[in-house]
C-alpha cells in the first residue's frame, strides 16, 4: 500500500493557471463525474508539459478556444484550471461539463512509458480524491470520435493499449492507503486561487 500524499509528490505537480481573463477559461462551475484522457498531438522536440502551460494560457488557446485541467510529461504534472471549472478539451458538451481533461505530452525525446505512469498516476489519485470509478475513465475518443489519446488506442478506437493503460490506473488506484480523510492538495484550490489574484493583480506596495 502506498500513502496518498506520498504518491502525490511523485507527480512533480506545479500550479500555472490560465489568467482567469482569459477567454479560453469560462469559468462555468462543474462536479466532475469523468476523467477524460488525451495526448497532445504535438510531436515537436521541447513541446512537453512546461511549452503546454505556456501555449495554453497565449493568444493561439484562446482564438482556438481550447483549455483542460492537466499536461503531464516524463518529468512534470501541471495544472491549468481548478477541477470545479469547466475546460473546453472534448469537443462534446457533457465532456466539457462532466470531465476533468488530461493531456499527456507526446513530444520527441519525451520518455512516453514514464509519461503515461505520470498520467495513470494523476488519473488513480483523482479517481481516489474524487470518487470517481475507473469505468469513468474515459478517452476523448469516447466523447468525440477523434483518434486521441493516439498513442493509447489501436487504430484510432480503444483496444489493448487503452486496455493496457485501465489495468496501471487501476492498480494505482487500489495500492493507495485507505485514509479516514482524504488529502485535498489537488482538489482545494484556495491557496491557488490566492496566487492567481495575486499573478493578476500585482502585489501593492
Amino acid at each position: 500500500m502506498v500513502d496518498r500524499k506520498e504518491l502525490g509528490k511523485t507527480l512533480n505537480l506545479e500550479i500555472d493557471f490560465i489568467p482567469s481573463y482569459n477567454t479560453n477559461r469560462p469559468g462555468t462551475k462543474i462536479k466532475p463525474k469523468y476523467i477524460t484522457i488525451h495526448n497532445t498531438d504535438n510531436q515537436k522536440r521541447g513541446a512537453g508539459a512546461r511549452a503546454h502551460a505556456k501555449y495554453i494560457k497565449g493568444q493561439h488557446a484562446q482564438k482556438r478556444k481550447v483549455s483542460w485541467h492537466y499536461t503531464v510529461d516524463d518529468q512534470l504534472c501541471f495544472k491549468h484550471l481548478p477541477l470545479d471549472e469547466m475546460g473546453w478539451h472534448s469537443s462534446n458538451a457533457d465532456g466539457n461539463s462532466k470531465s476533468i481533461g488530461i493531456e499527456i505530452c507526446m513530444n520527441e525525446g519525451i520518455n512516453q512509458d514514464a509519461a503515461n505512469k505520470r498520467a495513470a498516476t494523476l488519473t488513480a489519485i483523482l479517481m481516489y480524491d474524487l470518487n470517481i470509478p475507473i469505468d469513468n475513465v474515459l478517452s476523448h475518443h469516447y466523447w468525440s470520435g477523434k483518434n486521441c489519446p493516439r498513442l493509447l488506442l489501436d487504430n484510432g478506437k480503444p483496444g489493448k493499449k487503452w486496455e493496457k493503460f485501465l489495468k496501471e490506473v487501476n492498480l494505482i488506484y487500489k495500492s493507495i492507503e485507505p485514509q479516514e480523510e482524504v488529502i485535498n492538495d489537488l482538489f482545494s484550490d484556495q491557496n491557488e486561487m490566492l496566487r492567481e489574484w495575486l499573478d493578476n493583480h500585482g502585489s501593492e506596495e
